[in-house]
C-alpha cells in the first residue's frame, strides 16, 4: 500500500478513543503477580523510547511523507507504553527508568543505518507479539487482556507497514548482501527470543506454559515476515491471510 494510506491509518489509530475500563483494576495475584509486573515494567520501558535518533536517520535518508508516517508509528508505540504504565500504577508499581536489556537493545540498533535499525526494531516486535498473545490467552485479568488486545491489533499493522516499505529497500541490495542480511537477522532473532524466555522464565513457570511452544510460535511469525521481505511477490496472498500481519486497504 502507499504512504498516504498508511499515514491515514496511523493518524486514525493514534487519535482514536481506546475506551479502556481502567476502573476494573489489576487483579492478578501471587505467584504470578510479582514476575508479571516485572515483565510489564520491561515491556513498558522498551516501548517508551521517542526514537529521536532513528527518526533523524529516516529524515536524512527517506521521503518526507515516509518520515511523517514513522513519527505516527512511534507515537502509537508510546500509546502502548502509556497503557502499560497505567496498568503498573493500578497495581501499585512504578515504571522503571533503566533496564539492562532495553539499554543493550537501544545501543545495538543505534549502530546501524535507518533500514537496519528498523529491522532490529521489527525483531523486537516479532519477539514481543507472541509473548503478548501468551499473556492474553492465559492471564485471567480483564484490564490486562483489554490493553493487550489493543496492542496486538496495532502490532499486526506494524508488521504489515514494515513489510510494505522494507522490502523495497532490501531489494536494492545484491543477492549476496540479502543472504547475509537474512542469516544475520535470523541469528539476532534467535538471540532476542532467548533473552525474552530468560527474562520471563518465572512468568512461564507460574503460567505452566511450555517455553518450546512460545519459541515455535515466535519462529513461525518470523518465517512469515522473512518470506514477506525476501520471498516471491506471489506470497502476498498468503501473508494477507495471516491474522498476525495486517495491511491497510
Amino acid at each position: 500500500m502507499g504512504t498516504m494510506q498508511w499515514k491515514r491509518h496511523f493518524e486514525q489509530s493514534v487519535n482514536r478513543p481506546r475506551n479502556i475500563h481502567w476502573d476494573a483494576g489489576f487483579g492478578v495475584q501471587s505467584p504470578l503477580r510479582e514476575p508479571l509486573l516485572r515483565s510489564l515494567q520491561t515491556l513498558q520501558r522498551g516501548l517508551s523510547s521517542p526514537g529521536l535518533d532513528f527518526r533523524t536517520k529516516v529524515r536524512a535518508s527517506c521521503p518526507r511523507e515516509y518520515a511523517e508516517v514513522i513519527d505516527l508509528y512511534v507515537r502509537e508505540k508510546t500509546v502502548h507504553s502509556d497503557h502499560l504504565a497505567q496498568i503498573l500504577w493500578a497495581a501499585g508499581e512504578r515504571p522503571v527508568s533503566r533496564q539492562w536489556t532495553d539499554f543493550a537493545f537501544r545501543r545495538l540498533r543505534r549502530r546501524f543505518g535507518w533500514a537496519e535499525e528498523l529491522m532490529v526494531m521489527l525483531t523486537a516486535e516479532m519477539a514481543s507479539a507472541p509473548y503478548f498473545r501468551v499473556l492474553y490467552n492465559t492471564v485471567d485479568d480483564p484490564l490486562l487482556r483489554e490493553v493487550l488486545a489493543g496492542i496486538m491489533e496495532d502490532q499486526a499493522y506494524h508488521l504489515g507497514f514494515h513489510l510494505d516499505f522494507l522490502r523495497e529497500e532490501l531489494e536494492k541490495k545484491s543477492a549476496v548482501d540479502r543472504v547475509t542480511t537474512q542469516q544475520a537477522w535470523s541469528t539476532l532473532f534467535g538471540s532476542v527470543l532467548g533473552v525474552v524466555i530468560f527474562d520471563n522464565r518465572e512468568v512461564f513457570a507460574a503460567l505452566r506454559y511450555d517455553k518450546l511452544t512460545f519459541w515455535t510460535d515466535a519462529w513461525s511469525l518470523f518465517a512469515q515476515v522473512q518470506t514477506g521481505l525476501h520471498g516471491s511477490q506471489h506470497m502476498s496472498a498468503l501473508l494477507a491471510r495471516d491474522p498476525r500481519i495486517k495491511f491497510v486497504v
